[in-house]
């Protein structure tokens, strides 16, 4: 009977191996995993005064690199340096100390130079302060550190830095999960009188303290930005989010916003790159899931739809050449030819896999020498796979559909079901693909796109950019009953220039792509609406823009730029109102924006700015 089984087993083997179709996949290099091991002064260096100093005070016990308070300010567009040095740091108006204070931080007397820096009009924003030397200059009394608050509410409405916080899910946000008994770590303060309290835990200890010290202002938060935001940008927050899809979830982004609201609330005569292109308030960026075998010829329908309303969207297509328990292979014959047909009417196209597993975020990663057709994969179950890794779906997906798509060089993925393995940056850099959208906004917490640590882990970048899902349309009852809801989130992200990234399957045309008409038409003027890669190239881009601001005069500015790669809609936003600006740049109605015109990569740009008397 074990030599019948065996014997059925191989001939099993055997016909699901004959049949797998001929197909043309190209040749990928395996590349190799970089890392940087520049000193943070080295990386992010001084370069003009308008910058914020992060004065980064690292101790054994907490984060090896600023990459947390690295991803606030270059997500929102804020330019600053990272130095040790203290007197360096006080040369500028705005300072953050980072990542905490403790005893051995500072000595009495660059506290006092601390004290004297705010005295004179100074603006600091710390976090963790646990150093009795520095309670006077941020107000409180005493702590208590815990890991059983979960939730955290903002009580004051007129401070500068809750500027943007004006919904009630900005005004109290989950810390984790009611269910989790410890969560993240917290510092609950005691507030010394005359210091404001801005927001509070459950407990009624302090979040958030404000104090006044002469001419300028302190913050200090009881959180760390690690636990904050780059614990929830990895997904691996304490079951933290409300809602998993199609809501405001804005968790992370508070504290993105806050710092901000910090920055334009203190700094002198302004200017930050915004997040937007072509002076636009946000952006809706339409996506497809390819994932089944008549998902593809509906797909055309909605090109015919997205053209009619000036929009385009980017197809992730499932290159599914295998039959398992789950499905049958479909990618050849008619789906390869409408395939091409969307990629020839300009849609942009991703990988979405190949088997297409919930258990994605189980496998192994893999050898990086997976290719087609020996790769094998298969489905068992719900969320089992034989033969299957990370590297395998990953770079096989990308050897088929630039092999089979003409023209094609596919850089963006999207995990089937939303399943994220913690070697998923690894195997995306080492196959050549540059973005990601596999996580829910609501999951992570932040609406923003973010550059996606290695590992999901706190200390390094891998150089793929996350466009996590806002919109999502098989969540009940239903996309075409959801787009009044749909708007309403678009119009939340759009008050924090955030972008809102819509997930459509296309196995079903006509409802679907008259809901996604539906949207389209309602979205106002200043929400564009266009394709992930697109606004994916904008976004690196955008994250590794050089540049500097240099005053001539009190009436006007020099903004020198260079950009490492073709882009084209840039857009800085002033404090003060613009006049004009040269070099082809335009002028925003608000006068409050310039949109730059396209840049070359590697030639720089000098504009003057004319502000208004």
């Amino acid at each position: 009977m074990l030599v019948a089984f065996g014997l059925l087993g191989a001939v099993v083997a055997w016909r699901m191996h004959r049949s797998t179709p001929r197909l043309r996949a190209v040749e990928l290099a395996l590349l190799p995993l970089a890392h940087t091991d520049l000193d943070p002064g080295q990386e992010f260096p001084e370069s003009f005064p308008l910058q914020v100093a992060v004065l980064w005070t690292p101790t054994e016990e907490g984060p090896k690199t600023p990459i947390a308070i690295v991803h606030v300010l270059r997500e929102m567009g804020i330019p600053f340096f990272v130095t040790r040095d203290l007197k360096q740091a006080l040369q500028h108006r705005m300072v953050i100390l980072y990542p905490e204070v403790g005893p051995r931080t500072f000595t009495e007397a660059q506290a006092q130079e601390l004290i004297a820096f705010v005295k004179q009009g100074g603006n600091i924003l710390a976090q963790n302060v646990y150093w009795g030397g520095l309670k006077p200059l941020f107000g409180f009394r005493d702590f208590t550190s815990s890991r059983k608050r979960h939730r955290l509410a903002f009580t004051a409405a007129t401070d500068p830095v809750t500027k943007y916080l004006n919904r009630p899910e900005e005004r109290e946000i989950s810390l984790g999960g009611q269910n989790v008994p410890e969560v993240i770590w917290s510092n609950g303060y005691t507030a010394e009188a005359g210091t404001e309290v801005l927001a509070q835990f459950e407990d009624g200890n302090a979040a958030l303290l404000s104090n006044s010290v002469g001419k300028g202002k302190v913050y200090l938060l009881g959180l760390s930005l690690v636990d904050a935001v780059l614990r929830c940008q990895d997904n691996r927050d304490f079951e933290a989010q409300r809602h998993y899809v199609n809501e405001f979830e804005p968790g992370a982004d508070v504290w993105l916003l806050l710092v901000r609201a910090w920055y334009e609330g203190y700094a002198k005569d302004w200017v930050r790159l915004a997040t937007i292109p072509d002076g636009q308030r946000s952006v809706v960026l339409l996506s497809h899931d390819v994932d089944w075998e008549n998902s593809f010829k509906p797909g055309l329908d909605f090109v015919r739809i997205e053209n009619a309303n000036q929009a385009s969207s980017t197809f992730f297509i499932q290159t599914k050449y295998v039959d398992d328990a789950n499905s049958k292979a479909f990618f050849f014959g008619p789906d390869l030819t409408a395939l091409r047909e969307l990629k020839e009417q300009g849609s942009s196209i991703g990988s979405h896999s190949i088997i297409h597993s919930r258990g994605f975020n189980k496998f192994d990663l893999g050898t990086g020498h997976e290719d087609y057709p020996t790769y094998q994969p298969r489905g068992l179950g719900f969320d089992t796979a034989s033969g299957a890794t990370v590297f395998g779906e990953v770079r096989v997906s990308k050897e088929l559909l630039d092999g089979e798509v003409p023209g094609q060089e596919t850089i963006f993925f999207r995990a089937g079901h939303l399943r994220v393995p913690p070697s998923l940056a690894e195997a995306l850099v080492r196959s050549g693909y540059q973005f990601d959208s596999s996580f829910t906004a609501d999951d992570v917490l932040s609406n923003f796109p973010y550059a996606l640590p290695l590992d999901l882990g706190f200390e390094e970048d891998s150089g793929i950019y996350e466009f996590p899902v806002t919109i999502e349309d098989e969540e009940a009852p239903g996309y075409a009953k959801r787009v009044p809801q749909a708007l309403e989130v678009i119009r939340a992200n759009a008050e924090n220039g955030a972008i809102s990234v819509v997930l459509v399957h296309s196995n079903e045309s006509t409802t679907k792509a008259a809901a996604e008409g539906e949207m389209l038409r309602q979205l106002p003027n200043d929400i564009g609406k266009m394709d992930m890669l697109s606004f994916a190239k904008f976004w690196r881009a955008r994250d590794r823009l050089q540049w500097r601001v240099v005053s001539a005069s009190s009436s006007t500015a020099v903004l020198q730029i260079t950009s490492q790669e073709p882009v084209t809609g840039l857009t800085f936003e002033f404090q003060r109102p613009v006049a004009t600006v040269t070099e082809g740049a335009a002028v925003s109605a608000d006068q409050r924006r310039i949109v730059l015109p396209e840049l070359k990569p590697g030639q720089p740009i000098s504009l003057r700015v004319t502000y208004h008397p």
